[in-house]
């Protein structure tokens, strides 16, 4: 079997599996072992025993459970709530009203969670109820939430960003440094369409009823609302950036802080601790388990060589380096509307990641703009989790409303791909 049939033969198993029902990780770990047997390779199979012993073990890993247990711990303690009626007292009188919270509150909110949804669910869950009551247009009010919520894998600490240095042998420290620039620039990027479409939508501004309650709430009350969180982005950021703790131990300080400070300023017990450590828990298993399945399936191109022959024929073809770099965005452009993130680097970082390399692209650079892709994937129909996570918050939204809401988000998205593509020293100054 040639390494061309191969390939085909273990992406139709491995779509096939996945649009038949299997779970991800199944899907790709069967695939894999199949394509060992009908290679010709059947007698290394026990070599997959050595391949889950490696993943599990994989130090870099540990921090994923907890930076998902230090967001789940701000979500049930009640911090969340606290953070937006702070973040809304000092941002409400910009142009654009409490649509700029929702951004702010979002961005700080990712420097705490890692993840996508839980950040749309942490603050949309306060944000709706409060803008709904002003009269705030529906559309308005899911797009700048289900796009705020993406900055969560873009902002340190970033779960895709952690299996993308496991997966591709990259520095996770310079990936959080080097993302923290494009995430600040893609929330500027947002709240400077709020303030425009303030001044184009007056229409859709007019009926925004006066705000009495932030009025109300008193300078120390809003400081007090806000401190937690930026304390426990001040210790997770400084403890890495200054090189004192890895991410591992920086999560691991992080989550003992947010117990902690849950207890004083939040409405933490003993039981939301635990139903915190079993979501975090369930969430790393999946996590988890996929990648025990991609890693099968890698092992499979490697020791067939079937993705160095890939390698070479692609590179064979002549295609310039920015025609190959703009099929790589229209892929994975197409595979977010129908995939999540994480299983979308599983499933193409083995083959595409070797191909950019050969290119001379930098890792760092692309593990950036790959999460743009994928943040963009989280609001693309018919599969954008955040789009799921704000209808099921508030009952009364329609998919249309909030397909209709994010809009603009998307193109933001793009634009930012392509900033970041012509201007790739925006990533890359502060780790050379």
């Amino acid at each position: 079997m040639t390494w061309a049939q191969l390939m085909i033969f273990l992406v139709i198993v491995a779509f096939a599996l996945l649009m038949g029902g299997f779970w991800i990780a199944a899907s790709l770990g069967l695939a894999g072992i199949l394509g060992l047997f009908v290679s010709g390779s059947g007698h290394i199979v026990s070599a997959i025993a050595n391949i889950v012993w490696n993943t599990v073990n994989d130090f870099t890993l540990t921090a994923i459970p907890l930076f998902l247990f230090m967001g789940d711990i701000i979500l049930v303690s009640g911090l969340s709530n606290n953070f937006y009626r702070g973040i809304a007292k000092f941002l409400k009188r910009i142009p654009g009203g409490l649509l700029h919270s929702n951004i702010v509150a979002c961005a700080i909110f990712a420097a705490i969670s890692g993840s996508s949804v839980a950040t749309a669910a942490g603050i949309g869950s306060v944000a709706i109820p409060v803008m709904k009551e002003r009269n705030y247009k529906r559309e308005h009010i899911y797009g700048s939430l289900a796009a705020g919520g993406t900055l969560g894998i873009l902002i340190p600490p970033s779960i895709p960003l952690v299996i993308y240095g496991s997966l591709t042998s990259t520095s996770v420290v310079k990936l959080f440094v080097a993302a923290m620039t494009p995430g600040l620039f893609l929330a500027g990027l947002y709240l400077l369409f709020l303030v425009v479409n303030s001044f184009i939508d007056k229409k859709g501004y007019a009926q925004v009823k006066k705000d009495d309650e932030f009025e109300n709430i008193s300078w120390k009350s809003a400081l007090v609302g806000v401190f937690p969180m930026f304390l426990l982005v001040g210790l997770i950021f400084g403890s890495i950036y200054t090189g004192y703790a890895t991410p591992t131990e920086a999560a691991g300080i992080g989550s003992f802080i947010a117990i902690v400070v849950g207890k004083i300023f939040g409405k933490l017990k003993f039981k939301q601790i635990w139903d915190a450590a079993k979501s975090s828990v369930k969430t790393t298993s999946m996590i988890v388990f996929i990648m025990l399945g991609a890693q099968i399936f890698t092992y499979v191109l490697t020791s067939t060589g079937a993705s160095r022959a890939m390698v070479s024929w692609l590179t064979a073809l002549g295609l310039s380096k920015w025609v190959f770099l703009i099929i790589v965005y229209i892929i994975y452009i197409f595979l977010g509307c129908f995939m999540d993130g994480n299983s979308m680097q599983f499933l193409t970082l083995p083959i595409l990641f070797p191909v950019l390399m050969e290119y001379g692209f930098n890792p760092i650079w692309f593990g950036i703009v790959l999460v743009v892709l994928i943040e963009l994937g989280q609001v693309t129909p018919p599969m954008g989790m955040n789009l799921f996570v704000i209808n099921g918050i508030d009952k009364t939204s329609t998919l249309k409303e909030i397909i209709v809401g994010v809009i603009p988000y998307v193109f933001i998205m793009i634009l930012m791909v392509a900033i970041l593509t012509f201007f790739p020293n925006l990533v890359l100054f502060s780790v050379t």
